[in-house]
């Protein structure tokens, strides 16, 4: 969750922490839950985007190709929002009684919103939801379609997507739940084992860590869209043996 949110896509300026968070946690909060038994906290992956998305500034701008991505242009990098989150739901704790009465279906909706809320420039989904699209010349331009053969990149989302599925059964069935962990940590010799599958370049591309821009329409790319079929008046300004040849291949 802290890679995801502190991506280069994000616009922090800020520089990140993570020595610094897991100091404070095996120090000051790790103890505490271990004396008392608590268990310990973690990152919550949809709110976090949530909030990171929140305090963001977007600027729409056009994809070559079809289609729009949301820019981020500035963040309001702050603490007050966080204090402010934890005070509330410390309070919580006294207005229980409160929120009972609220229903589950209302609970499991706001977080279906939130879920979905942090799909936004998700590359996965981006790339899963191009097997929607049955011509490809309508693919957006993005770096991963113009760059990467069309077989490897829906091969990469296909392993991708089946180790995305193996996780949500496991966060899902109680009976295998205990092998989340070690499945989590096989990810590792998974991504390491691509690179007998997939070529260096291809990997750059799929596995970017940083927002790359889309190609421009004219850019030419292994996946280049198809120039559009020449019409009579091209054909005429030919040369005369390409003319001869276009006219006899047309009929």
């Amino acid at each position: 969750t802290t890679i995801i949110v502190n991506r280069p896509a994000s616009g922090l300026k800020k520089p990140v922490g993570y020595h610094l968070d897991m100091l404070v946690c095996a120090v000051c909060i790790y103890p505490v839950c271990a004396f008392l038994g608590l268990p310990f906290p973690h990152n919550s992956t949809a709110p976090s985007l949530i909030h990171q998305m929140s305090l963001s500034t977007y600027d729409t701008v056009p994809v070559p190709g079809g289609g729009t991505r949301q820019v981020v242009s500035k963040v309001a990098e702050q603490r007050v929002t966080n204090l402010t989150i934890h005070i509330l739901i410390g309070l919580s704790l006294a207005v229980g009684s409160v929120v009972n009465n609220v229903p589950k279906a209302v609970t499991f909706g706001i977080f279906l919103v939130m879920g979905f809320s942090s799909l936004s420039g998700n590359q996965l989904f981006e790339r899963v939801w191009l097997w929607t699209i049955w011509d490809r010349s309508f693919y957006p331009r993005f770096r991963f379609v113009t760059r990467v053969p069309y077989n490897s990149l829906h091969k990469y989302t296909a392993i991708q997507f089946g180790c995305f599925a193996i996780l949500y059964v496991l966060t899902s069935v109680s009976a295998v739940a205990v092998v989340f962990p070690f499945f989590m940590a096989s990810l590792v010799f998974v991504r390491k084992s691509l690179k007998w599958v997939f070529t260096q370049e291809e990997l750059d591309e799929l596995d970017a860590h940083e927002d790359l821009p889309p190609d421009e329409e004219e850019t030419g790319g292994r996946n280049s869209v198809d120039k559009p079929v020449r019409t009579l008046d091209d054909v005429e300004k030919l040369p005369i043996e390409a003319t001869e040849w276009t006219r006899t291949t047309s009929y």
